[in-house]
Formats: structure tokens, C-alpha cells, sequence
């Protein structure tokens, strides 16, 4: 399953081997979450909630990774700074606007959507600072 999932990523334009190590592991987990919590949901849905805090997160991962190797990383300009701010902004609106229907409108648990932006922002961390370690 890891291998499809690389090579998925890698035909969506995902090739920086350490970024494709870090955002396997974020949907990954994300999956987990979300398919746990939503079969526990009638019980306990916090794990559902936690799981809706890793998407939020992997989401904003995946916007930037794909902006960023599909970019060449020498061609800065303030035309491109105005790009990554308008794109950076959408996305923002987008999770604004998600994370009121979950607080608000779900009343889901904010301990555990922002727990799961924690872990999500953890993992990350942790899957590239192991990614550049092993030599990916």
C-alpha cells in the first residue's frame, strides 16, 4: 500500500522524495483517524474530530508542497511572492470557513480539531527530519 501511494503521489507531481515521505505519512494517519473516529463516532467522536484537525492540516501540506515542486526554487520574484500570498490566503478562507462548520455548526471538540493540527504539524516534522536522515 505504500508503494501505490508514493507512486500515486509521484504522478501528482509530488517528486522531492523526502516531501513524498512526509505527506505519505500525513495521509496515513489522517486515514486512520478519520476511518477509526468514524466507525467509534457513535461513542466517542473525538477521534473523528482529531482526524478532521489532521486533514485540515495534511490539506495545507499538499497545497504547498505541490505549489513549491512544481515552482523551480530559483525563480523568486514579487510576482511570485503575490501568488503564494493570494494561494496561502485561499487556503486559509478555506480552513476559516471548515473549521467554523466543525466548531459551530458540528460542535465538534476544539481540544481535539486542534490536537490534531498539532500531531499533523508533529508528524510532518518528524517524518522529514527521518526522511533526511535515512538519506531519502
Amino acid at each position: 500500500m505504500i508503494h501505490s501511494l508514493d507512486a500515486w503521489l509521484w504522478r501528482r507531481g509530488i517528486d522531492h522524495p523526502a516531501i513524498r515521505t512526509l505527506l505519505r505519512n500525513e495521509i496515513l494517519l489522517t486515514a486512520a483517524f478519520l476511518l477509526g473516529g468514524g466507525l467509534v463516532f457513535a461513542f466517542t467522536p473525538w477521534i473523528f474530530w482529531f482526524g478532521f484537525g489532521l486533514a485540515a492540516m495534511t490539506w495545507i501540506f499538499w497545497g504547498l508542497a505541490r505549489f513549491f515542486l512544481r515552482r523551480g526554487l530559483g525563480d523568486y520574484s514579487m510576482a511570485f511572492l503575490r501568488i503564494v500570498i493570494v494561494r496561502w490566503l485561499g487556503r486559509l478562507a478555506v480552513l476559516a470557513a471548515a473549521l467554523y462548520l466543525a466548531l459551530i455548526q458540528c460542535a465538534a471538540p476544539a481540544q481535539a480539531v486542534a490536537g490534531g493540527m498539532a500531531a499533523a504539524g508533529a508528524c510532518a516534522l518528524i517524518s522529514y527530519a527521518l526522511a533526511l536522515r535515512t538519506g531519502v
